[in-house]
């Protein structure tokens, strides 16, 4: 096995990778490629965040489960992450979706044949999330080095290897810690640790902090979605930070400073099981970390 490294991208790949690519730089095979060095773990029950993963075929071909459980036990594996995975039959699918994905897992046949057409290599070429290909065969190496793969994984290999790929991969997302919004006109960074609960107001919403409060006109959806895994919408109109929960009623949540957020009848059964869910987490977060 031999180790490649082309501009900032790493890749494991065959020893018959090199003769297809010269250009490439050799390192050796024990060089560890979490970035020049072992990045440590930053377990934090204030750093969780959502990593959208696509897993999609360039040739229409079922995804294997294979995929998937991999893609779950490396994130389990690494605990900073909450992961929505979405598989696609097809390029299309995933092309269309509003999505911002922070890891795209690709199956191409890699038998030389054309895998992508020029617009799909384009729209790869310029995702924001890491790409990790996965190919029966080295003909479509050439192509991945065009688009910026981060991993080319062979499919004899992927049992083995498509979850530390994917280790890979999240050791290089920075966890949220907080949000970034324009209030009153200025840009703003609101710490996730600031923020008790946000309660919708018409088109806009309201973050409120300890001892203020700050109105910024974005969605509840848009909120929810960059907010890390401590908070919950509890009701339509309000989402809860569960670092400050203190008890949860029938119809409310109260919180450790005695302010009541309310709670929808259809929510309440998810947020308590969630609630708890999050609790056994960080407990366990916390006991790893005193290791």
């Amino acid at each position: 096995m031999m180790v490649l490294v082309f501009n900032e991208y790493w890749f494991y790949v065959g020893n018959e990778a090199a003769v297809l690519l010269s250009e490439l730089q050799t390192i050796p095979p024990l060089f560890n490629l979490r970035k020049w060095g072992h990045m440590k773990k930053q377990s934090s029950k204030k750093s969780l965040r959502l990593v959208h993963v696509a897993i999609a075929s360039s040739c229409g071909s079922r995804i294997p489960q294979e995929a998937e459980k991999r893609v779950a036990a490396a994130m389990e594996s690494d605990g900073r992450f909450e992961c929505q995975l979405t598989s696609y039959q097809n390029m299309a699918g995933m092309m269309n979706s509003r999505k911002v994905f922070g890891l795209i897992i690709l199956f191409v046949k890699g038998d030389g044949a054309d895998d992508l057409k020029p617009e799909e290599m384009r729209r790869l070429k310029n995702a924001a999330g890491r790409i990790i290909c996965v190919a029966e065969g080295m003909g479509f190496l050439k192509d991945a080095f065009r688009i910026g793969v981060f991993r080319y994984v062979l499919w004899k290999d992927m049992a083995k290897e498509l979850e530390e790929a994917v280790g890979d991969v999240l050791q290089e997302i920075e966890p949220a810690s907080g949000l970034r919004l324009t209030i009153k006109g200025e840009d703003k960074w609101v710490p996730f640790e600031d923020i008790y609960y946000i309660e919708a107001f018409g088109d806009e919403a309201i973050i409120y902090k300890k001892d203020t409060y700050s109105t910024v006109r974005k969605t509840m959806d848009y909120l929810l979605e960059q907010l890390g895994n401590a908070f919950y919408r509890c009701h339509k109109s309000y989402i809860v930070n569960f670092d400050y929960v203190q008890r949860i009623d029938s119809d409310s949540v109260i919180l450790k400073d005695a302010r009541s957020v309310p709670v929808s009848v259809r929510r309440r059964g998810g947020l308590v099981k969630i609630y708890h869910r999050y609790e056994e987490g960080t407990q366990r977060l916390s006991e790893n970390n005193d290791v």
